[in-house]
């Protein structure tokens, strides 16, 4: 069953449009996650993968719900053509609507988080707001680049990683190479998303799986390594 909305979080997209002074909060006024250590985060057993629990507070994950709710009232997450029910939008073709000093300080986390400090990011998919509505999911894929398509980088592989902001049933979690992922709200995942086939179940309950998606090129012989001491850390 679907866990009831907390206070603050009603999921209900189809509200009143917010006015403008209803902007997400900035990351700088929120608290620090904890110091890091071993025990929060999972490395898959060829490191295809990587879970690193607890990435952001339960104040971040609710500015980032918050801002996600608040761009689809605005119409401003559009229909994906892979599924029903789901929308998204790449930050990085409109950055004067989407991207605010919250999702700078989540980029430079993830940066410092699986060490892409200085590598080339993607631009295919870039930095995206996933949410897809109960009874949408996502298609077995991999996110290869395509020769002659826009962004493509030759020799190089794609890799991504995505911020818990909602999930409230497992069947949200995603699928890597056949495997569900141990995730949960404020958690993060990385994987390679051009090498590992990834889905989801069809979401099921009330409430959407909202996520914030990054992405880097990377070389074939890349690596996810632990996250380093300190990422956590402005």
């Amino acid at each position: 069953m679907a866990r009831p909305s907390r206070a603050g979080e009603r999921s209900d997209w189809r509200l009143r449009r917010p006015s403008a002074a209803a902007a997400a909060p900035s990351s700088s006024s929120l608290p620090r996650p904890v110091a890091a250590d071993t025990t929060r985060y999972e490395l898959g057993s060829r490191k295809q993968w990587m879970v690193v629990k607890n990435f952001v507070n339960s104040e971040e994950r609710l500015a980032l719900f918050r801002k996600a709710i608040i761009h689809m009232q605005r119409g401003e997450l559009f229909p994906n053509p892979s599924g029903p029910h789901r929308y998204f939008a790449k930050a990085d073709d409109q950055p004067d609507i989407y991207v605010d000093s919250l999702l700078e300080s989540m980029t430079r986390r993830c940066e410092r988080c699986l060490r892409m400090n200085g590598v080339r990011t993607d631009c295919v998919l870039g930095r995206t707001i996933s949410l897809i509505l109960p009874g949408g999911f996502i298609h077995r894929h991999t996110d290869k680049y395509m020769e002659g398509a826009p962004g493509h980088r030759p020799g190089l592989e794609h890799m991504r990683c995505n911020i818990v902001v909602r999930l409230t049933e497992p069947s949200g979690r995603p699928i890597v190479e056949g495997v569900p992922l141990p995730v949960a709200e404020c958690d993060l995942w990385a994987f390679y998303a051009s090498k590992c086939p990834h889905e989801t179940a069809p979401i099921t309950g009330t409430e959407p799986r909202i996520v914030f998606g990054f992405g880097w090129s990377v070389p074939p012989s890349h690596q996810l390594e632990p996250p380093p001491e300190g990422w956590d850390r402005e």
